[in-house]
């Protein structure tokens, strides 16, 4: 049940991804440090929970989700789950702002609103770019703008220094991608997740899909040279398994089938930690 959970989640946030929504870093300014000292916020949001950290905001932090990181050490923080929430424990917190997504259930967001409390919704994630487009949108509300500037600088150069290193011949490979068990599920285009792909130099088997669920047998017709497989709280050891008794396939002969921890957090941070990862793997291990 626990990997359901899991999976169930990143499923969603993959979905998200391609269908859009609705609706420490020294060179701070001392007016972005006073300005933001009492702010109170609520993440709604597990990885805009994750980038507020990122900004040096976590004593800022009033209420969380259940699913956020911060709420294991903290749990009086929780006011709910990504899509459950306790409207009665946030009107009583006061925030300056509320962080959400499409999760939220309307009339949560309405009668926050209806108390005066300010929701803020993230936006899609359909590449790297738009995770660094909500980034600075995030930082530039809570006046964090500077060093998110910073932080999206970095990133890129950390980009171009790793397609830097791919092998020649290592570019063009396919990739399949898979984030869920049961049922299967894939990275599709118009996702942030497409660009670990397209970054690293290699082709989507699936570039020509818009829905996320596949068959196994259909992953043997494309015939991938690279299978990747996020951990899934466990499964993916499983699955690589799984995977090893198809020999047709060209990721099976090569032993090029690899999991990695949850790609599936549209943080700026956790898209370069994942990529670097991945490149690796497809590039430099055997």
């Amino acid at each position: 049940m626990r990997y359901y959970k899991i999976f169930a989640f990143s499923l969603i946030v993959l979905l998200l991804s391609a269908c859009g929504n609705k609706k420490n870093d020294a060179s701070k300014s001392n007016e972005e440090t006073t300005s933001t000292h009492k702010l109170k916020i609520v993440s709604l949001v597990p990885s805009i929970t994750k980038e507020i950290v990122r900004l040096g905001l976590e004593d800022n932090i009033v209420g969380a989700t259940s699913y956020c990181d911060i709420s294991k050490e903290k749990p009086e923080l929780i006011v709910g789950s990504a899509i459950e929430v306790n409207e009665e424990k946030i009107i009583l917190l006061k925030p300056d702002v509320v962080f959400a997504s499409t999760l939220v259930k309307d009339k949560s967001i309405a009668l926050l609103k209806k108390n005066g409390i300010r929701v803020e919704y993230t936006g899609k994630y359909s590449s790297f770019d738009e995770i660094c487009n909500n980034f600075e949108k995030i930082a530039n509300i809570l006046n964090r703008k500077n060093m998110a500037i910073q932080i999206i600088s970095n990133a890129k150069h950390k980009i171009d220094s790793l397609k830097q290193v791919i092998p020649g011949n290592k570019a063009g490979k396919s990739v399949f991608f898979q984030l869920g068990a049961n049922p299967i599920a894939t990275v599709i285009p118009n996702t942030f997740m497409n660009d670990y792909i397209t970054f690293s130099k290699c082709k989507n088997i699936f570039e020509d899909l818009d829905k996320v669920i596949v068959s196994r047998e259909s992953v043997v017709l494309r015939n991938p040279d690279i299978i990747i497989i996020s951990s899934m709280g466990g499964v993916g050891a499983q699955e690589k398994e799984n995977w090893k008794k198809y020999n047709s396939i060209n990721a099976v002969k090569d032993d090029k089938i690899f999991t990695v921890k949850s790609a599936s957090t549209p943080t700026v941070k956790d898209f370069i930690d994942n990529l670097e990862i991945i490149i690796n793997k497809i590039c430099f291990e055997k």
